[in-house]
């Protein structure tokens, strides 16, 4: 058993099985049981979606069908809808099976209505990232920016309260920096950049800058560190990762960083990480850097608990 509890806030493996492939075993970046090695491990299975490269309502539908399929075939997962789940997931002191969260990545989900929102809600997602790489009806993104009244939309204002309302976590990784400020400037609750390192070390506009990371700090945000080498700006090996988490905890930002790993969303890993079952490395070259157990842990899992935990509904507002 890897002593480590872990949250990670961002994967892709539930859109990238092959037929006949399941979460439980299968041949990726991610499967069950890597994250069954862990003390406790809450995964954000997340629903791929973008409206420039498929047809949108029907691939979320196949996959929530899919997801729930996924649930009920692997009944050592414990699923997380409301505050509770996860207080008692990461509270019971006995030990715990697996964890999961479904999001979906690609606000053009709810680019219909915000009755469509609730439907999805409805359905178990909590958690949204508000684009991928198309513009959509919620905002514009970090690949294409509108010259014109950039960033978020009257409606993704609307989109960003309703989350509010029913206790979805709002994700900005992918989104522009306009849409970036105007997401903070509408939200009363924290927000994730679920998987977006530092664009200090790497220019890329996936990350943050230093002045974005400093605003989430003030909302009460986690970002999660991207394993992509593309924005790590490297791929040697972990201490890529490692730099990125440096420079955000040289902010003042150890309250601030989590894990995002994008697994199965990247084709390249940095040496050293194969996949789920090699996040402990990164907690072990931390402890090595005289980070403490305390600072570890909030960068393994107790940030991200935070904001979830501020955010997702209590049962009995279902």
């Amino acid at each position: 058993m890897i002593p480590y509890s872990v949250i990670d806030a961002h994967c892709d493996t539930l859109t990238m099985l092959e037929p006949g492939q399941h979460l439980l075993d299968c041949p990726k970046h991610y499967n069950v049981q890597k994250q069954s090695q862990y003390a406790r491990f809450l995964q954000v299975m997340d629903l791929w979606v973008d409206k420039g490269e498929h047809p949108v309502n029907d691939r979320v539908n196949h996959y929530v069908d899919f997801y729930r399929q996924e649930v009920e075939r692997t009944p050592e997962i414990q699923t997380i809808l409301t505050r509770e789940d996860l207080v008692h997931y990461f509270t019971c002191p006995t030990p715990q099976n697996p964890a999961w969260l479904l999001g979906i990545e690609g606000g053009e989900c709810a680019d219909d209505s915000l009755k469509r929102l609730q439907e999805l809600f409805n359905q178990g997602v909590r958690l949204i990232t508000l684009t991928w790489n198309t513009p959509n009806e919620i905002s514009d993104t970090n690949l294409v920016q509108r010259t014109e009244n950039p960033g978020l939309t009257p409606y993704g204002r609307e989109v960003v309260r309703e989350m509010n309302r029913l206790g979805m976590i709002i994700d900005v990784s992918h989104i522009s920096d306009a849409g970036f400020q105007d997401v903070l400037e509408t939200t009363e609750k924290p927000i994730v950049a679920s998987h977006s390192n530092a664009r200090r070390l790497c220019p890329h506009s996936r990350n943050l800058t230093d002045a974005m990371f400093k605003d989430l700090m003030k909302n009460g945000g986690v970002t999660g560190m991207n394993f992509c080498t593309e924005f790590l700006g490297g791929s040697e090996d972990l201490e890529q990762i490692v730099r990125h988490i440096e420079h955000f905890a040289g902010l003042g930002g150890i309250a601030h960083i989590g894990m995002g790993s994008d697994f199965d969303g990247i084709d390249e890993l940095p040496g050293g990480i194969r996949g789920t079952e090699s996040l402990y490395r990164i907690f072990d070259r931390l402890l090595q850097l005289n980070y403490t157990d305390e600072q570890v842990e909030a960068i393994a899992w107790k940030n991200f608990y935070r904001v979830f935990s501020s955010v997702l509904p209590l049962a009995e507002a279902q």
